[in-house]
């Protein structure tokens, strides 16, 4: 729950707070709570941070997975700023506890203008996938 905590503080200006209880039916309910907790892009960004707890927990474990892969739909509703700081967060954390961050995102949405300073995102692409011509796509499918 601290980690939870220490990761919304980084994206917004008070730390959320995880909640885990157990369900009528036995199961975990999960849940959290922040300020804006209602917005679209809030709510988002409290998945990628409860994913990036589990990632750095799961880091000190062995066999652990590893990895951590987001979907460009992670910041679906999702303000720049917001953005820019999740993904320096991610390859912060990703770096200091061992494992690898992959985000897939479309050039159009990456917030070029808000990454913090020193923030070199070009460093960590990996592949970069067009449409243009007979040899974009995927695999031999085009998108």
């Amino acid at each position: 729950m601290d980690l939870f905590g220490a990761n919304t503080a980084e994206l917004y200006e008070s730390p959320g707070e995880l909640m885990i209880s157990v369900a009528d039916s036995g199961g975990l309910k999960l849940g959290y709570e922040i300020e804006r907790g209602a917005s679209q892009g809030v709510q988002e960004m409290m998945v990628f941070c409860y994913d990036l707890t589990l990632a750095e927990l799961w880091a000190e474990r062995n066999p652990s997975p590893g990895f951590l892969i987001h979907d460009s739909t992670i910041f679906d509703g999702v303000d720049e700023r917001q953005i820019a700081l999740g993904l320096a967060l991610a390859e912060r954390k990703s770096r200091e506890c061992g494992f690898q961050y992959v985000c897939c995102l479309n050039s159009d949405a990456v917030p070029w203008d808000e990454l913090p300073e020193g923030f070199d995102l070009r460093e960590f692409v990996r592949l970069e996938l067009s449409d243009e011509g007979e040899a974009g796509g995927l695999f031999g499918l085009r998108f």
